[in-house]
């Protein structure tokens, strides 16, 4: 493995950057396409960075739980309660209160409804569960305890505190990256967008919701669009990784073993009497030695090859 100095140093590269490594490390032509659609294909992570200062808003993102009827109860208000009785101060009278709960129970009898013609003909197995618990699936059951699972942000809007995070990939950011590789190959690129905008991932996992607010308004909607200035970049953790991921496991020798591997010929060609030593013959010799008992000849034998490898392509 080539491992460079100066890259361990850096925190990212650019995708050109990326490419010419790339390139020159394999032997073999790696463009900034080649580099976008292993992204796509999720085997290298693609990261942004946001210039220095600038004020990114986001929200974390995830499972939200919440009782079916309460999710219910808001859908009633906002979209079938008459016009003239969705505002705060009406859902406290009599006449809310009853055209909701008749709302409601048309709801429970929707969901028994729904469960019956889904499970009962395309999951049988799943049916003869529900019909174990079917008494279950009271009224009361529906209003106190059945639990609706979505996706969705999770506590309030925050500023983030660095200036790289990965894209997951499960939103607008993917439409980005589909978008850029049609730019660059010079299609014609179709405007397209995710109702739920933008995501990132952050070093402990977690997804966010990229988030931007409209002038004076206190309320935070999902972004479509990246701060101007930002910069699409591979971190050096992750180049790293799919570099190895390339080079193959079993194979790949560290870069304290390569030290190793280098010292151990110097030695012997220093203690032996002058001739022209083979590669199998260096190998043989340097698989019996303590230090490298773990490796085996094949993976010394391989990094080998993977030396003579780079040393051609960087005289070519």
């Amino acid at each position: 493995m080539n491992h460079s100095k100066l890259l361990t140093l850096k925190r990212y590269v650019t995708l050109s950057e990326a490419a010419e490594r790339l390139t020159r490390l394999f032997g073999e032509s790696v463009t900034v396409i080649d580099i976008l659609e292993w992204v796509l294909d999720k085997k290298i992570v693609l990261s942004v960075k946001f210039p220095y200062g600038v004020k990114v808003i986001a929200c974390k993102y995830g499972d939200h739980r919440q009782l079916q009827s309460d999710f219910d109860r808001m859908i009633f208000g906002m979209f079938h309660a008459p016009k003239e009785l969705r505002n705060e101060h009406s859902r406290n009278t009599e006449e809310y209160k009853k055209l909701e709960m008749e709302y409601l129970k048309d709801q429970y009898k929707h969901l028994l409804s729904n469960l019956q013609e889904k499970y009962e003909n395309e999951q049988p197995d799943i049916y003869q569960e529900y019909l174990k618990y079917k008494d279950k699936f009271t009224f009361d059951f529906y209003m106190e305890e059945l639990v609706l699972v979505t996706k969705g942000t999770i506590g309030k809007s925050f500023y983030l505190d660095k200036d790289i995070y990965d894209f997951p990939l499960v939103g607008t950011e993917r439409v980005w990256i589909e978008n850029l590789i049609s730019s660059l190959k010079q299609h014609t690129v179709v405007e397209r967008f995710v109702i739920d905008g933008s995501f990132l991932l952050d070093e402990d996992g977690n997804i966010l919701s990229l988030r931007e607010q409209f002038e004076d308004s206190p309320e935070d909607y999902p972004a479509d669009n990246l701060p101007e200035d930002h910069e699409l970049v591979i971190t050096t953790k992750h180049l790293l990784e799919f570099e190895q991921s390339l080079m193959g496991n079993d194979d790949s020798i560290d870069y304290k073993y390569s030290q190793l591997l280098l010292a151990s010929i110097l030695k012997i060609l220093k203690e032996s009497s002058p001739k022209k030593w083979t590669q199998g013959e260096l190998s043989d010799l340097i698989s019996e030695q303590s230090q490298f008992k773990g490796l085996g000849k094949r993976k010394i034998d391989s990094f080998f090859s993977q030396c003579n490898k780079l040393l051609y392509n960087s005289i070519k």
